[in-house]
């Protein structure tokens, strides 16, 4: 038969962020992606400090590679990619993408990104030659139709099951505050914060 000995690139998903804490609308994002798209892997991968991001993380870059660590062991298809955290400096993705493609150069890559930061592509450094080298899986949680493209050169999927409605940035609040979080995170996270004295109640 036509073209039995071409095979067929196996897709790996790339998800970034600062993981400020990880929490489960993350965790529902890599489910999804997997179910979904077929994904070998997802590779997680927490940022030094995110280039469009002003203010500080509260969890120090040890302490949210340790967590994602966690989340790896407990979930089969996840792993680490620890590029951004040895860097110790801001990276940008095409970069950290770069260093994905070196490791794994015969998978496609596809990259698990939130709505609102898709709509901010543009913003992005080397974003033309980033469109080169994935595509793009888009998440929301408050979106139910597909966003427009940022770009022209944008290759996306459009993740349409509904997900956690949580931000990280709400899980902060609630720690600042001295309120549980223990419902919006996994438990390998709450048992990981509360043993390194990491919450306020």
């Amino acid at each position: 038969m036509l073209g039995t000995n071409v095979s067929t690139p196996t897709k790996i998903g790339f998800f970034g962020g600062s993981f400020d804490p990880i929490h489960l609308g993350h965790t529902a994002v890599i489910e999804q992606a997997v179910k979904g798209f077929g994904l070998e892997k997802v590779l997680l991968c927490p940022a030094y400090h995110a280039p469009l991001r002003s203010q500080k993380p509260i969890f120090e870059p040890k302490q949210r590679l340790e967590m994602a660590e966690l989340v790896a062991q407990s979930q089969p298809r996840v792993q680490v990619f620890d590029f951004e955290i040895k860097q110790k400096k801001i990276s940008y993705t095409y970069d950290t993408i770069r260093a994905v493609k070196k490791k794994y150069p015969s998978k496609e890559v596809f990259l698990l990104i939130g709505f609102d930061q898709f709509e901010r592509l543009a913003n992005w450094k080397w974003i033309k030659e980033l469109c080169a080298e994935v595509k793009f899986l888009v998440f929301a949680r408050k979106y139910k139709n597909p966003p427009s493209k940022p770009l022209e050169e944008v290759d996306y999927f459009f993740m349409q099951n509904p997900l956690i409605d949580i931000s990280s940035s709400q899980i902060r609040n609630l720690i600042l505050n001295g309120k549980s979080i223990s419902e919006f995170v996994p438990e390998v996270i709450f048992s990981y914060l509360r043993k390194n004295n990491l919450l306020l109640m």
